[in-house]
């Protein structure tokens, strides 16, 4: 008995062996087909980990912006309202009042140190155009502040206009980006 008659001269325990040996293979094989899957696994995870990451992290600047043209709104109205008219230019320009422009030159420094490549895609065109107002309005009203003897009629209509339609521009800004912050969020 100690030789299997159907298609061999083998012993049993050279068969023994031989399907010993085909058993370590096919676990070697196996193991190796596991690790490989595993390591797979592991990496199409961690891919997935760092896309939700930058997902929340883009998620998280856009908030920021939506924060930050917000506050910018409501400086700008504030320093409108501080120089609602004629007399009140000349008072602030002569400082016999205080007007918070040092404000809006800090955020005009935020915005423009924004990189836009941190952004969604969808933000950076309205993080533009908040940089774009802000500056504007901070230029026209240093402009305003330091020739304010020269300016006559026309050009403190045209001032008191454009700070109207800069505040104007900038709520319908700071909307836009809160309506795309939302859709991101969903």
């Amino acid at each position: 008995m100690q030789t299997l008659c159907f298609l061999s001269n083998l012993t049993s325990a050279e068969w023994a062996a031989w399907v010993q040996a085909l058993g370590s293979i096919a676990a070697i094989g196996g193991a190796a087909w596991i690790a490989i899957h595993q390591a797979k696994l592991q990496q199409r995870n961690a891919l997935e980990l760092h896309a939700t990451e930058q997902r929340s992290a883009k998620l998280d600047t856009a908030r920021t912006i939506s924060v930050l043209a917000t506050n910018s709104a409501m400086a700008m109205k504030h320093i409108a309202g501080q120089l609602k008219d004629r007399g009140a230019v000349h008072q602030a320009a002569e400082k016999l009042v205080h007007v918070d422009i040092g404000e809006i030159a800090r955020i005009d420094t935020y915005v423009a140190r924004i990189p836009l490549h941190t952004l969604p895609h969808s933000i950076v065109t309205l993080n533009m155009v908040l940089g774009a107002t802000v500056r504007q309005f901070k230029e026209k009203v240093e402009m305003a502040l330091r020739l304010h003897r020269q300016m006559d009629g026309a050009m403190f209509e045209d001032f008191f206009k454009t700070l109207g339609e800069l505040n104007a521009s900038i709520m319908a800004t700071c909307r836009d980006i809160d309506a795309e912050v939302k859709r991101l969020e969903a």
